[in-house]
């Protein structure tokens, strides 16, 4: 029988203990100092250190720094044959003989094509430089292309008349054919000056005329030196030749001022040229 007791009260004791590894004491708080200054508390601050170690995927979750997006370049297109557009009808030119100036563009975009007007995205700056630089004296849009030659002394050309979505699809060897193609014309049509709208047409020229490529020193924009093979020249003289960045608004490489300011030195020559038009009239 005492032997019974015994393990009964050690069976009690066994169990008491096991309620007391599971009683709750209360405490009283830890005091702050009256000295230290309130801070922010971060996701894991009400992590204990035993969590943060057995949740690292939380941990992660607040603090892994962000992924870097990085913009994809867009790829140029190659060169497209002309069958590709052969179903968007080629662009009229918008010339006349003894105009004061010819602007020469690359070739009818897709859009130009379709509405069968010079420079007709709406993101091209032709026609907004065209009048702030004062070759017109009116805001116009592409409709009025047909206009410029009689009203304005101007008119407008393409150093390649198929249509392309992009420079690209043209070949080097297919712009300086065009150059020949285009010195004929100004040679039958007599400006006094001409504006190349775009360094690439102007390049092509060069190299169908002096029969090497233009260098980079070279270069400049502006009122071109052409005495070393006098482009489109014909029993009069040849014209002036004036080069400005292209006006689509894909090419970003030169500042909208900066275009500005060559706008304006050509349109000073071509309303001064027109002021002597109307005196002769």
């Amino acid at each position: 029988m005492a032997q019974h007791e015994q393990i009964r009260e050690e069976s009690a004791i066994s169990f008491n203990g096991l309620l007391d590894r599971f009683a709750c004491i209360e405490e009283d708080p830890p005091s702050i100092p009256a000295t230290a200054s309130p801070t922010k508390s971060t996701p894991s601050d009400s992590l204990s250190s035993s969590e943060k170690s057995m949740s690292p995927s939380l941990s992660s979750q607040y603090f892994s720094p962000p992924s870097k997006v990085t913009k994809k370049r867009k790829v140029p297109r190659r060169y497209a044959p002309p069958v590709l557009y052969a179903h968007l009808a080629p662009v009229p030119d918008c010339v006349a003989p003894n105009l004061i100036c010819i602007f020469v563009g690359l070739n009818p975009g897709v859009m130009t094509s379709q509405k069968q007007h010079m420079f007709a995205n709406p993101t091209n700056l032709f026609w907004p430089l065209l009048f702030e630089s004062g070759c017109v004296a009116q805001k116009l849009t592409c409709v009025d292309d047909r206009r410029l030659p009689m009203d304005w002394r101007l008119g407008i050309t393409n150093l390649i008349s198929r249509t392309t979505a992009e420079q690209s699809e043209l070949s080097k060897d297919e712009m300086v054919r065009s150059a020949g193609e285009l010195e004929s014309k100004l040679r039958r049509l007599r400006p006094n000056a001409v504006c190349i709208v775009g360094k690439g047409i102007w390049e092509a020229i060069y190299r169908f005329k002096a029969g090497k490529s233009l260098k980079q020193d070279q270069f400049k924009f502006g009122w071109q030196d052409i005495d070393e093979f006098q482009f489109a020249a014909q029993a009069g003289g040849s014209p002036k030749v004036f080069v400005v960045p292209s006006t689509s608004g894909r090419v970003a490489a030169y500042s909208r001022s900066m275009k500005g300011e060559l706008w304006k030195d050509l349109g000073q020559y071509i309303k001064a040229i027109r002021g002597t038009y109307q005196i002769n009239l």
